[in-house]
This record gives C-alpha cells, sequence and structure tokens, in this order.
C-alpha cells in the first residue's frame, strides 16, 4: 500500500525534523505507530492520500488527495509532559488556529480537538499514546482541510469548510505545513517548560459554545444536557448540567447544539 515518495528533514527553531512523504497510506497515524520504534524523535509522516483515515472514536477521516493536508508527528513524552498527554490535542488546536488566523481567517476551537470556521470543521486532531519500555511517545495526526472544494471532494458538505473555501484562492500547502509545524514544536515545547496555564488562556479566548446550550457525550450511559461554563486550568470542561450539579468533564464530545437544533460538525465528513 505504501509507497515511499521522498525524506527530507528541515529544520524549525533549532528541531530537526525528518519528514517522509507518501503518495498513499492506509492512515499516517497507524504507519506511525508500528514504526516508532525505528524512527527519530519529531518524524513526520506525510500522505498524499489516506485510504482508512481515522479521527476520534475510529471515524473515517476524509481528505482530498494532494489537496490537503493529512500527517503525523512523532513527538516523544518525557515525564513532565507525559502527565499532561491529554492537553497534545487541545495545543494543537491552538497551534492550528493561530495558523488560521495568520491568514485573516477567524477559527474557533470545538474542545477537545476540532477547529471550525463558521460552524464547519476545517481540522480535526488524533493523540495516540505509544508505550515502549523505555520511552513514551504522542503519535499525533493532524487533518487539515487546505486546497479542497465542493469540485475536488466528494464528501464537501454544510458542515466542512477548507481554507481554499474561505479565501477564495489556492493555498501553498508547503508554506502551511512548515508554519504549522514551527506552531505545534512551539507549543509543545510550552508545554513541556511550563505546562498547561498559558495554552488554556489562549485557547479559552477561541472556544465554541460558552454560556449555550448544548449536549456532551462522555462514555457514561445517558448524555449531559447543560452549558460550558469555563475551561479548567488542566483542560477539562467546567459543566453546568440541566439535571445534575456543576461537573468536570475530563473527556467527551459535543454532538448537538440545543439553541439551533442542529448537530455539531463533529463527523460530518470528516
Amino acid at each position: 500500500m505504501e509507497k515511499r515518495k521522498k525524506r527530507e528533514s528541515i529544520t524549525i527553531n533549532g528541531r530537526i525534523f525528518t519528514i517522509y512523504k507518501y503518495t498513499r497510506l492506509e492512515s499516517t497515524n497507524t504507519f506511525l505507530r508500528q514504526h516508532c520504534m525505528d524512527l527519530p524523535d519529531y518524524t513526520v509522516i506525510w500522505a498524499e492520500e489516506q485510504t482508512h483515515g481515522r479521527g476520534r472514536f475510529n471515524r473515517v477521516w476524509y481528505s482530498s488527495p494532494g489537496k490537503d493536508l493529512t500527517f503525523s508527528i512523532l513527538l516523544p513524552l518525557e515525564s513532565r509532559v507525559s502527565k499532561l498527554r491529554h492537553n497534545i490535542t487541545q495545543i494543537t488546536a491552538l497551534s492550528v488556529a493561530r495558523l488560521l488566523e495568520d491568514y485573516g481567517l477567524k477559527p474557533r476551537i470545538k474542545w477537545p480537538n476540532d477547529v471550525l470556521m463558521h460552524e464547519k470543521k476545517v481540522c480535526g486532531i488524533l493523540c495516540e499514546i505509544v508505550e515502549l519500555d523505555l520511552k513514551t511517545y504522542a503519535v499525533l495526526g493532524i487533518g487539515l482541510n487546505v486546497n479542497s472544494s465542493n469540485e475536488s471532494s466528494l464528501y464537501f458538505d454544510s458542515f466542512v469548510t477548507s481554507m481554499h473555501k474561505e479565501l477564495n484562492r489556492t493555498v501553498n500547502r508547503s508554506e502551511v505545513f512548515r508554519e504549522l509545524l514551527g506552531l505545534v514544536y512551539g507549543c509543545f515545547v510550552e508545554l513541556n517548560r511550563e505546562g498547561f496555564l498559558q495554552s488554556q488562556k489562549e485557547i479559552k479566548k477561541r472556544l465554541m459554545y460558552v454560556h449555550e446550550r448544548i449536549v456532551v457525550k462522555d462514555g457514561t450511559r445517558n448524555p449531559h444536557l447543560g452549558k460550558i461554563i469555563d475551561l479548567n486550568h488542566d483542560g477539562t470542561l467546567l459543566f453546568q448540567c440541566d439535571e445534575c450539579n456543576t461537573i468536570n468533564l475530563n473527556s467527551g464530545e459535543i454532538t448537538y447544539h440545543i439553541n439551533t437544533g442542529l448537530p455539531c460538525p463533529a463527523q460530518a465528513g470528516k
């Protein structure tokens, strides 16, 4: 299935990233998990096309071959940041939001791992932890809709957008990739050095659905109906339930927006 296109190295803020580009893979995350023992830290696996791309809850992630960005990064987790592993998706969402803002766009972060524009999904993030005998890694997968459009993708619909569609022009994927890699690395270094507090403040500014009535599924039998009150210092949601007291949600998915009567774009095509 895999066909290696080329290997290259780039240096960002003093860090060397080894990048392997493939024409086609089943999943960049799956590939990197299977080969992480044989690859250096900060390896990036880039696929022009994924045949079985995955999001959270094993959902299919669709992207337009040669149009979008689908790649995974191998991040080594030291003891300090290993305790903050659940924040990695959130700092990545912040990195994507900052990237889009640099292009003049106005993204919002849908807790914990999606980036939206105008209620439409533009980026999904999947972080998987690999624990070996002596090391722990985060395999961080990013799917960003760059140049996909109604014409280039069978899955483009009312819940999905792209940089191309929002800007009404073609975007240079290589420039987007390099800038995003630098932003993710910067947030990851900050997480290692200072913890999650500064990122938490920045995410709160961009957080969707605060004080709006929504439905959240967190793996328990019954979904929670209520309002987001705040983003806690550890990245969990402070949530006011209709049926119970205020609770902290450390995982889950926002599925439905009561005010509009519409499902939240968690799985629409992505």
